[in-house]
């Protein structure tokens, strides 16, 4: 891993109360400071809906702030850019049909010229698939659906003609044209960190995204599973990339940058699972302060090796400020230790 070169991207969130209503144009701002900042990646969230938790968090209302569609919100934002990557932190496998799935992203591939990353999960929000008659099949169902997904989705990408007779899903001599321009195709990351889904990395993936704002000690013993894995499935460890999703809330002024921060976990009175993530591993491990500390709380990822970065950018109404002082900034930074 020490001698790949260094990768980051940033990730707003789509759901939330956006400074003067205008999500378009705080998105817009956001993937242009992407793709001529330095970045390498714009990630997006894929929900059709969130714990109201979240949704107060970042400034909105239930129910009415919920998040955009996000491989239509790529699109959108795919014109406006000509080197940035984009794609999502992450599509739940089972939300739509893969086949129909596959051709969006196919045809995004071609529309930005090669630049599409699938990022895919197993889902974790039951409330999102049921109350649009999704099924939500328990944890083992669902990832042996996955499977069978992902199965579908590179069929179509790279047969002529797909044909398959599965559990959950079904091909007839099913066509995808125009194919993926990506020569070796759409890359996988995969977020989430269970030993099945670590198993999935190993069968598919080109990356693995962790938990928002990990401990170190966790990327490591974790990291220590995946590896084992390749090893056992004859892959090389560096053929699958590491990356670490961390909160930014950055300010020169960094008094201000921490109370952003203890205002967002005020507002989502985050319970157990969420609070893992948005809580107080927020306020340890998250970019918070001033460019100076960020620099500071990057070195333990640095030191064990880490690679890929992707920044958080939540609530909206801290978004641009703190992706302005990460191209300006942290980018450079993480260029010199590459």
């Amino acid at each position: 891993m020490t001698h790949t070169p260094i990768r980051c991207g940033i990730s707003p969130v789509l759901h939330g109360g956006f400074p003067d209503g205008d999500r378009p144009g705080l998105l817009r701002s956001l993937v242009t400071v992407t793709d001529q900042g330095g970045f390498d990646m714009f990630w997006v969230e894929d929900h059709t809906r969130l714990p109201a938790e979240e949704i107060s968090a970042s400034d909105g209302i239930s129910n009415l702030d919920e998040p955009l569609e996000a491989w239509t919100t790529l699109a959108y934002l795919a014109g406006m850019t000509e080197r940035v990557r984009i794609g999502t932190e992450v599509t739940p496998l089972t939300l739509r049909h893969p086949a129909l799935l596959a051709k969006s992203l196919a045809t995004l591939d071609v529309l930005s010229g090669g630049r599409v990353v699938f990022g895919a999960g197993t889902g974790w929000h039951k409330n999102e698939f049921t109350s649009l008659g999704i099924p939500f099949e328990k944890k083992d169902e669902r990832y042996a659906k996955s499977i069978e997904a992902l199965e579908v989705m590179r069929a179509l990408w790279t047969q002529p003609a797909a044909t398959l007779d599965g559990r959950f899903y079904r091909l007839t001599d099913a066509v995808l044209a125009p194919k993926p321009v990506q020569e070796d195709g759409i890359p996988v990351w995969f977020g989430g960190f269970s030993d099945q889904l670590l198993d999935l990395v190993v069968r598919f993936g080109s990356g693995w995204i962790l938990g928002t704002n990990p401990d170190p000690a966790f990327i490591v013993e974790r990291r220590a599973v995946l590896w084992q894995k390749l090893d056992a499935a004859g892959r090389s460890r560096d053929s699958v990339r590491i990356a670490v999703p961390l909160m930014a809330h950055l300010s020169a002024d960094g008094d201000r940058a921490r109370a952003t921060l203890d205002s967002y976990i005020e507002r989502g009175n985050f319970g157990a699972w969420l609070g893992d993530f948005f809580g107080e591993s927020a306020r340890r491990f998250g970019l918070v302060g001033t460019v100076e500390d960020a620099r500071a709380r990057l070195q333990p990822y640095l030191d064990i090796g880490a690679r890929d970065f992707i920044f958080d950018l939540r609530p909206p109404g801290v978004a641009l400020e703190s992706a302005e002082l990460l191209a300006e900034s942290i980018v450079p930074f993480l260029n010199e230790q590459g």
